[in-house]
């Protein structure tokens, strides 16, 4: 800061007489703080101004122009033209920092006098400035003492009210307090709900994958009993072959009168007729099992349709806690709006200061007249009574915002309840699923038995083949001998009946005549009996021994081993059971042999 002029400090506590000489002009109620400010004057035409005049920032009371805050001294202007109107640019760095004070320009010539004084000013923000003018508080008036105790009474009227309105701003505060401590818990409550959320979602498509395993799990089981049935209807057809040769053999085989082959046939018969039972025991079965499938298949179409209904319900509930998240930002957005309303309400503790700071200068200066005390009375119960009205906002915006966050509290109890059932639906389906699950595996293992014993009757049927397979070619070896005994004996009856009555007896059975040829008259009086006697005779040597197949067992007269072996070749036989499967197909013949296998 600049020193003061010694012309002027020499010059100090002069009588202000000379006030008129300069005008300031424009002086506005209020300047912003931290800018550099410009005041503008006139010069009386009587004035001469000298280069060393100075403008000076006084506080409001100064007694001497020592008491100036800062100063610039007066430009000297040339131009003749330009010499009435002039200005001063106080710079922001020596400007005052006090924003509750008023100050006044100065202008003091080279001897000290002052030549001109403005009207009182205060540095604050453009938003704090009141628009009451504040001319009437230059003025000097006598008062009397009636006025100034009815002022007194206002001011302290005025006083109880701004205590009543700090006590309600304290009141709102707590409130807003409140109000803030419990949207922050609903807030928590929201992101709990939130979590809550994730995890039965998460829950709910590990329900899905699980159905999903068991969906796959049932359509396998279905193939595989669909498979099942196929391979049950072609070992019927199988069996209805089998029981046809069966009926054809038992009548090749009802003409045969040996005992022995009689009770192998009735063997046969019997184990053809018990294949039936089984089969028929089997057929039960997997219709039994086809219809559990069937409830099963029932049960899975149920529980898809409760998981459909849980998901809809999901849904809704993702749209609930939307709407529930769209409430909680509008609250937000009111909290935001109190907080401003907050700061009005600082604003207006402010304003109330400065009131209180002006009435006490009224007080002191008591200067004002009854007219334009009577103003300011009023213009302050107007300013109360918006204080009144915005406090009575104030107070109805906190009663809409206490509903809706008792509203925001009902919706998130509503959806946690929500979220229970929600949870309680997601249990009983996973113990439905592990019904299913134990449904399924018991399924397995019933269909694991039943491979058991199909696999035990298809040994069963193999082993009766074999039998009729050896029985067959019994039959046939004795149907062989048969003819070729026939054939011999119808060769040797003629000449056997000749030559009779000139058969010496045989000298190896000589003591014995008689029986001897009582025998030849019973072999040719009873030529039904021939066959008690057909291992005496003896089969030529001529004859080539037939050659039997060793898989079918089919006896092959007048072939060579060449073709036996190729006949052999011909047969599609199992390498593990030894399995003749010529009626089979590649492929079934395939699955037989890997059954082995497994």
């Amino acid at each position: 800061m600049e020193t003061f002029p010694e012309a002027a400090a020499a010059a100090t506590d002069a009588p202000a007489c000379t006030f008129s000489q300069v005008v300031f002009i424009d002086i506005p109620y209020s300047y912003p703080p931290s800018s550099p400010i410009t005041c503008r004057f006139t010069l009386n035409a009587a004035f001469q101004p000298n280069p060393r005049d100075w403008v000076g920032i006084f506080k409001v009371g100064w007694s001497s122009t020592k008491d100036y805050h800062t100063f610039v001294w007066v430009d000297a202007v040339h131009d003749a033209q330009q010499t009435e109107m002039r200005q001063a640019v106080f710079k922001e760095y020596y400007l005052p920092k006090d924003e509750i004070e008023y100050y006044q320009f100065c202008y003091i010539d080279n001897s000290g006098q002052v030549r001109g004084a403005s009207t009182p000013f205060c540095f604050r923000n453009p938003s704090e400035q009141n628009t009451e003018s504040i001319a009437d508080d230059d003025l000097l008036v006598i008062t009397t003492q009636e006025q100034v105790e009815q002022s007194q009474r206002e001011k302290a009227e005025l006083q109880k009210q701004l205590d009543l309105m700090r006590a309600e701003n304290e009141t709102l505060k707590r409130a807003l307090l409140k109000d803030q401590k419990d949207i922050s818990s609903s807030r928590e409550q929201n992101d709990q709900t939130e979590a809550e959320m994730a995890k039965l979602i998460k829950e709910m498509d590990q329900v899905k994958e699980h159905n999903e395993k068991l969906k796959n799990t049932l359509q396998l089981q279905m193939q595989e009993n669909d498979r099942l049935k196929e391979e049950m209807v072609i070992e019927m057809t199988k069996r209805m072959e089998i029981q046809k040769q069966n009926s054809t053999e038992q009548e090749k085989l009802s003409s045969l009168s040996s005992r022995s082959n009689e009770e192998k046939y009735d063997r046969a018969v019997m184990k053809i007729n018990q294949m039936k039972e089984e089969h028929e025991e089997l057929k039960g079965k997997l219709d039994a099992q086809s219809d559990e499938i069937a409830k099963l298949n029932s049960k899975l179409r149920e529980a898809d349709r409760e998981l459909s209904n849980i998901f809809d319900r999901f849904q809704l509930l993702q749209v609930d806690l939307q709407s529930t998240t769209k409430e909680k930002d509008r609250i937000f957005l009111e909290l935001q709006k109190l907080q401003s309303v907050k700061g009005n309400m600082d604003e207006v503790r402010r304003e109330n200061q400065e009131l209180s700071r002006r009435l006490s200068q009224q007080d002191s200066l008591q200067r004002a007249p009854q007219d334009d005390l009577t103003a300011q009375c009023q213009t302050l119960s107007k300013q109360l009574q918006d204080a009144q009205a915005k406090l009575l906002a104030e107070r109805e915006e906190k009663r809409a915002v206490a509903r809706q966050c008792e509203f925001a509290e009902n919706e998130l109890r509503d959806v946690k309840e929500q979220l229970t059932s929600l949870a309680q639906n997601c249990e009983m389906e996973q113990r439905q699923s592990s019904k299913f699950e134990m449904q399924v595996r018991e399924l397995n293992a019933m269909l694991a038995d039943k491979d058991i014993a199909i696999e035990d009757k298809e040994q069963e049927i193999r082993l009766i083949k074999q039998e009729r397979d050896e029985l067959s070619r019994e039959v046939q070896v004795l149907q062989g001998d048969i003819e070729r005994l026939r054939s011999h004996y119808a060769n040797i009856t003629s000449p056997v009946a000749e030559e009779m009555p000139y058969l010496q007896p045989d000298p190896i059975v000589a003591g014995s005549d008689a029986p001897a040829i009582q025998d030849q008259q019973d072999i040719l009086g009873q030529p039904e009996h021939i066959y008690n006697t057909i291992d005496s005779l003896v089969v030529p040597a001529d004859e080539e021994p037939a050659r039997v197949c060793r898989h079918c067992r089919e006896s092959f007269p007048g072939i060579t081993q060449l073709e036996l072996e190729q006949h052999e070749q011909s047969h599609r036989v199992c390498p593990f059971c030894t399995m003749i499967c010529d009626s089979m197909e590649q492929s079934i013949f395939e699955d037989h042999v890997y059954g082995h296998e497994l």
